[in-house]
């Protein structure tokens, strides 16, 4: 049966890769709908739906990240099987590391990479901390300046709203993570961040490395914040070889190393 979790069930024989993509706040799985595309068929592209926006638009969103990883090891922890990796947007880049670090305090099978994109070291502070206390205009331009939404809703109060109080409830379940410093996970890492991200540096990137003890990479992308969208392919160009190099670690072919951006 499928998980409203997933857009569609995975394939039956998983015999590459199955690539589970989580997604920014504010945001939905639509947000990797062309990366299926982009990175073949030696990965299978899972993009992974929160509740409270597009085909489950009716359900309770999402505020406490405790609780969501709890769900999310429950609705799809038997599709975690090897070979499989994360990656994850802002908001996603830390859902997936806490849903790795649950994955291996439950003796589970881990990631053969963890892709984190936009978002700093879970030791470091997160972004937007000052969202609860800002006006709706205030984080309507906020959005708009960063890419997070389009300019064109300022002129639908109703819609503009409906957005923002999305990003808000989403940014509700990154500020509930509380992090406690814990063995780093033995699988890879790499870390992406715009080379024009106004929310983050390289410098609060950089500290992933110390949650790892399987290779860490910092892979600077061209754009700012939303580079998924600025700079897709290449982007996928260095997932694919990210992906590639983890596969090669453990032994297992699932991205060709020698495709070019």
């Amino acid at each position: 049966m499928l998980t409203p979790y997933l857009l569609r069930a995975p394939a039956p024989t998983a015999d590459g890769l199955r690539l589970f993509c989580f997604h920014h706040a504010g945001g939905s799985a639509a947000a990797f709908a062309t990366w299926q595309r982009g990175l073949g068929p030696r990965a299978e592209v899972l993009p992974v739906q929160l509740p409270g926006r597009e085909g489950r638009l009716s359900e309770p969103r999402a505020t406490d990240m405790t609780r969501l990883v709890d769900e999310l090891v429950r609705e799809l922890g038997d599709l975690f099987r090897p070979p499989f990796a994360f990656y994850g947007h802002s908001m996603g880049a830390l859902l997936a590391y806490a849903v790795a670090q649950r994955l291996r305090d439950r003796g589970a099978a881990l990631p053969t990479l963890l892709a984190v994109g936009a978002y700093p070291a879970p030791d470091r502070p997160g972004l937007m901390t000052d969202v609860p206390r800002m006006a709706a205009d205030d984080l309507a331009a906020l959005l708009v300046r960063i890419g997070g939404m389009s300019e064109m809703l300022l002129d639908y109060p109703e819609w503009r709203d409906a957005a923002i109080d999305l990003v808000r409830d989403d940014l509700r379940v990154c500020h509930s993570y509380r992090h406690v410093p814990d063995a780093p996970l033995p699988t890879p890492i790499t870390a992406f961040v715009g080379d024009r991200d106004p929310l983050m540096t390289p410098d609060d990137a950089t500290p992933w490395a110390g949650h790892t003890t399987s290779g860490f990479e910092l892979q600077p992308i061209p754009g700012g914040h939303f580079f998924l969208r600025d700079s897709a392919p290449v982007l996928l160009g260095a997932l694919r070889r990210s992906l590639a190099a983890a596969g090669a670690r453990r032994g297992v072919a699932h991205a060709a190393p020698g495709e070019r951006d």
